[in-house]
């Protein structure tokens, strides 16, 4: 505002002319010319410095006169609030606010945005790291502990009629049952084939006939020992024998064939009906408490959590990202891998969801086109508190500059159209006074 600009020179132009015309109306007192060039620079000089005062008394008291001047800092408050008015209900009205952003689609913005590999390096990446800082921030001792009575729980108060139950079903329907009772049989086979096996046999036999012996009468006996002495009876032999007989069974047994049948019913009924007895839940729960109390729960599952943040903190994350897109190089994983794996995976069926699946395009856009707009919404009264707190903080002399820059052209053209109107008006007047014969 305190600037020399056009509007002062023009002011100064007009009192020189003024001065100029006073000069030559005094030395040629009767001249026309004189007198008109005297009255439209008056004329000028008073539309000039009527402008002038105008336009000075918005911002401060001209020449220091006190009536209805210094208009904008005498109404600082109702300019501030007359501001912060404008700016929420015209620049940033719910109309406003919701036409931009109709106009201004995000959603192909943030699916492209998305796409960047940077960009997905950086929410893959925050993701891995929240699940980083969460497995180093576990005490693991405790949580081992906690997980360990928490098993010992769900072990202890297991029915254990739902456990024989859901245990035998799922045997049956997997088949174990059968694998079990298979390798049972092999394994019966591969004792049996022992020569040991053919020993004891010939063991038992001689034990047999020791037994019978001694209860027959002497006759018996001694027929008994004829036979042996010409080598009727043959203990060796009949092990032999036996143990032929065994493997042959237990090779039928093993096949699918009628006798392995029967057998395998037979035993699936039997371990049924053994399933059904007191003492058979008796031990089954008296084996869960011992299992609940004698395994070492903690001490595995605390070496178990030591080892997933083992795998998860050295794990490398441009590494797996580069072997999560080329699943060839994916020979040797660790946990930390699998989960960027996961990770990046999840975050390509995101964004072909987005990009394919209507419905779900529809529904993000909607949710994003919400938010926004309920974020410009809450944003609108603190873009009016921030501009009532900026307003408010300036002095008067910077409150006035900062108006007067915004229109400083518009109060110039004002001063001069004072002067030239002035001028024009003027010389009007006088020409009407001297066509009515009047004298000035």
């Amino acid at each position: 505002m305190n600037r020399w600009n056009t509007a002062d020179t023009t002011l100064l132009c007009a009192a020189l002319f003024f001065l100029a015309a006073v000069g030559i109306k005094i030395t040629f007192p009767g001249s026309v010319v004189s007198e008109g060039f005297l009255f439209v620079t008056e004329a000028a000089l008073v539309g000039g410095i009527a402008d002038w005062f105008a336009v000075t008394a918005l911002f401060k008291k001209p020449l220091g006169f006190p009536f209805h001047t210094a208009i904008l800092p005498r109404r600082r408050k109702d300019f501030i609030k007359a501001s912060v008015v404008m700016v929420q209900q015209e620049f940033f009205s719910r109309r406003n606010i919701f036409k931009k952003l109709g106009d201004f689609k995000l959603m192909p913005r943030i699916v492209d945005y998305l796409a960047k590999d940077s960009t997905r390096k950086i929410i893959v990446g925050e993701l891995f790291n929240v699940v980083k800082k969460f497995v180093t921030a576990q005490n693991k001792e405790k949580r081992s502990k906690e997980i360990a009575n928490e098993l010992r729980r769900i072990i202890r108060d297991l029915p254990a009629q739902n456990f024989i139950n859901d245990f035998g079903a799922k045997f049956k329907k997997t088949g174990k049952d059968k694998e079990i009772f298979i390798g049972i049989i092999k394994a019966m086979r591969r004792t049996a084939a022992k020569p040991e096996t053919c020993d004891k046999l010939q063991d038992v036999l001689e034990k047999y006939a020791e037994e019978k012996t001694k209860n027959m009468g002497g006759f018996s006996i001694l027929m008994a020992g004829l036979a042996q002495m010409l080598d009727l009876v043959n203990f060796e032999e009949a092990a032999r024998i036996m143990q032929v007989q065994l493997l042959k069974l237990l090779d039928e047994l093993s096949l699918d064939t009628q006798i392995h049948r029967r057998t395998f019913n037979e035993c699936r009924k039997k371990i049924s009906e053994l399933s059904d007895t007191p003492e058979f839940k008796d031990l089954v729960e008296r084996i869960q408490i011992d299992a609940a109390n004698e395994l070492p729960l903690e001490e595995a599952i605390e070496l178990a959590l030591i080892h997933i943040e083992n795998q998860i903190t050295t794990t490398d994350l441009e590494e797996s990202l580069e072997r999560a897109r080329s699943p060839k190089k994916l020979q040797t994983k660790s946990l930390g891998v699998l989960l960027i794996g996961i990770f990046n995976e999840e975050y390509d069926n995101l964004l072909r969801l987005l990009r394919e699946n209507s419905a779900a395009k529809n529904a993000f856009e909607k949710f994003v086109d919400e938010l926004t707009a309920r974020a410009a919404l809450h944003a609108q009264p603190l873009v009016g508190t921030v501009a009532k707190s900026a307003l408010e903080r300036l002095t008067e002399e910077q409150l006035n500059n900062l108006v007067y820059d915004k229109a400083e052209q518009d109060f110039i053209w004002i001063r001069l159209n004072g002067s030239i109107v002035g001028s024009v008006v003027g010389l009007a007047i006088f020409i009407l006074i001297k066509a009515a014969g009047l004298s000035v």
